[in-house]
């Protein structure tokens, strides 16, 4: 076998390993995160409600400086109309199911988190 040919196998073993660690880790390390289909919503270290994104719905829920609506459509969810200064919390958007992103509003102490 010549040199260049030697090159080429080694190359070619090379991104067959590659290909299959990104499989192995699309397809098995990250199913975890994407199986979470339920949030809790938490005030400090209390889970004050649960939901399935796979359920449409909107919740109400009394917070610190008023309340908090949160829908829930097509496997999504996000804070909408909250009552809070800044409403960062509003701004986040949408949140995927799998997704790490979190949705905090500080000054209600809220946190929304996929378990």
């Amino acid at each position: 076998m010549s040199k260049k040919n030697k090159e080429y196998l080694i190359i070619a073993s090379i991104l067959v390993i590659l290909i299959g660690a990104y499989f192995i880790v699309n397809n098995v390390v990250s199913k975890g995160l994407k199986d979470s289909q339920i949030v809790e919503v938490r005030e400090k270290d209390t889970v004050l409600m649960t939901f399935d994104i796979n359920k449409d719905a909107n919740y109400v829920i009394d917070v610190e400086l008023g309340h908090m609506h949160i829908e829930v459509l097509n496997g999504k969810y996000r804070v909408h109309d909250v009552d809070c200064p800044d409403k960062i919390c509003e701004k986040v958007g949408w949140v995927s199911s799998g997704s790490p992103t979190l949705i905090v509003c500080l000054p209600n102490n809220i946190v929304l988190v996929q378990v």
